[in-house]
């Protein structure tokens, strides 16, 4: 007898707007992609009253975005074939929505904090691993 297959949640990127999620199988096995691997991303304001630049180390495992840990956020997204980067960076309370593109070992892009303070920016990334 087989059984259904039920959904499993995937982290929605780096850089979709914030709360999104992608849904796969639980059965799929993971793609490689070619943006696999270490980045380290520098965010800076544009408009609003963030500060910065920031910086935040991001791994990209099987086209998911993840954050590389010691940088006190939480990132998650999707890194697709085309390089089209969207996501999610959350800090405490803040959550901002990041979208962009990636080329070869660099990308660039946008990200919006929306609330209380809204902020928006730009955000370059070099692949470093």
């Amino acid at each position: 007898m087989t059984q259904p297959r039920r959904p499993v949640p995937a982290p929605a990127l780096f850089l979709a707007l914030a709360g999104s999620i992608l849904v796969a199988p639980a059965s799929a096995a993971p793609a490689a992609n070619r943006f696999d691997g270490a980045w380290s991303v520098v965010a800076t304001a544009e408009t609003g009253n963030c500060t910065g630049p920031y910086r935040y180390p991001i791994v990209i495992r099987d086209g998911i975005v993840d954050e590389a840990g010691g940088s006190g956020v939480d990132a998650s997204g999707r890194a697709a074939a085309d390089g089209r980067i969207s996501g999610t960076i959350r800090s405490g309370l803040a959550s901002v929505a990041v979208t962009g593109r990636l080329r070869g070992a660099a990308g660039s892009g946008r990200w919006t904090l929306s609330g209380l303070s809204p902020c928006t920016g730009r955000w370059t990334a070099r692949r470093s691993g």
